[in-house]
């Protein structure tokens, strides 16, 4: 069974593409309001007119700790957030083997960078500012098989 952890859920069908979640992020982490610079990968569908978030799952065995090269990526044991620090080299080992596609490449400082839950602040600023509900942050025992669609969580 997976660790009962509290984790980012993403509900696409809420999401109206607005990305004050990536700005906010960016703000916090970067400094500068700027989606791009966000530690949440925001994808588009154009076929299906949605977008989705791909948000760390901070797995229970994380394929990206195992991959990075000089061991900048740990996780509590006591949280069960993944993080990772300012040792990255950029070999882009963790962004090839993340199966959530939410590793992202910081090209300006040449790290991996990676949503770390707001973890020194009283939530995740993207969940506290999404106007739509789009983006949830609770606890659930079963994690879903696919990354970004989690199903509605209000009944």
């Amino acid at each position: 069974m997976a660790l009962k952890q509290k984790q980012i859920y993403c509900r696409p069908d809420l999401c109206i593409g607005c990305r004050i979640c990536a700005n906010a992020c960016a703000l916090t982490h970067e400094g500068a309001a700027n989606p791009r610079l966000g530690r949440i990968n925001i994808r588009q569908n154009l076929f299906e007119r949605y977008e989705f978030q791909e948000l760390c799952r901070h797995c229970d065995d994380p394929p990206c700790l195992d991959a990075c090269m000089v061991g900048c990526i740990e996780k509590d044991e006591d949280t069960g957030i993944v993080t990772n620090d300012d040792r990255c080299v950029g070999c882009w080992m963790c962004v090839m083997v993340c199966p959530y596609g939410s590793m992202r490449r910081d090209l300006i400082k040449q790290i991996a960078v990676k949503c770390d839950q707001c973890k020194d602040k009283d939530g995740p600023v993207c969940v506290n500012v999404c106007p739509t509900g789009a983006l949830v942050f609770e606890e659930r025992e079963d994690l879903p098989e696919e990354p970004f669609i989690s199903g509605p969580s209000v009944t």
